[in-house]
């Protein structure tokens, strides 16, 4: 693969407020389909933090990126016979629970009731129409960093004593916003048992053929 360039896009993380602007448009454009009501291409995170998917660092459980290996870069998720050996399987995927399971609102309660009624908006799945309790969502733990309870949930202070832990939280939060960072060295790319994502010669962008997608998913874990 000979790139030519390699364009990047630069976010000022001292200027970011969270606003989630980048969000909205990014789910309106992308992935505001039946099916996809979950996905957010793109996502602005309150660091220390749960992420999303949660604990999405995890690279013990989920695999991805890549490990230098007596001196060769090797793929977390193993190599091409061990990726083959699970193509129908892949153990290392995120859960529906490690997203959020996406929901509506009953409103037609709201137009509907009687005027003698105090009529509530009760939040529905989207996935099987059934009455939810919700207990998670994107951004859930938004501004939330110093709560040991989302701020534990961060594989990046796992190792950290409880007490620096705590004094860390205290004074540092920020808001890191997430995209496709068009790796140099994509483990997408390498990953994909299709050969559907490559990067764009003129300008190193990581694209994905949907022609030769066939939905194995590796890509997801190696990112």
């Amino acid at each position: 693969m000979r790139i030519l360039a390699n364009v990047s896009m630069v976010m000022n993380l001292d200027k970011c407020i969270g606003c989630h602007t980048c969000s909205i448009t990014c789910k309106n454009t992308w992935t505001n389909r039946p099916g996809a009501e979950y996905i957010w291409f793109n996502n602005v995170e309150t660091r220390p933090g749960a992420g999303y998917p949660k604990r999405w660092e995890d690279q013990d459980r989920f695999r991805g990126g890549w490990v230098l290996d007596h001196g060769k870069l090797k793929l977390r998720i193993g190599g091409r016979i061990s990726r083959l050996l699970r193509i129908f399987y892949n153990p290392y995927l995120p859960e529906l629970d490690d997203y959020y399971e996406p929901w509506t609102y009953d409103y037609a309660k709201l137009i509907e009731s009687g005027e003698g009624d105090q009529p509530v908006a009760e939040p529905r799945s989207y996935i099987d129409g059934r009455r939810i309790d919700v207990k998670w969502g994107p951004n859930w733990d938004d501004d939330l960093a110093g709560s040991p309870d989302i701020a534990s949930m961060d594989p990046n202070m796992r190792a950290l004593e409880e007490e620096v832990r705590l004094e860390f939280e205290r004074v540092f939060m920020f808001y890191l916003p997430r995209i496709c960072n068009h790796c140099l060295n994509p483990p997408c790319v390498a990953a994909c048992p299709s050969g559907a994502i490559y990067k764009r010669m003129e300008d190193g962008i990581v694209l994905v053929d949907q022609g030769r997608c066939r939905g194995w998913r590796f890509c997801v874990s190696a990112c």
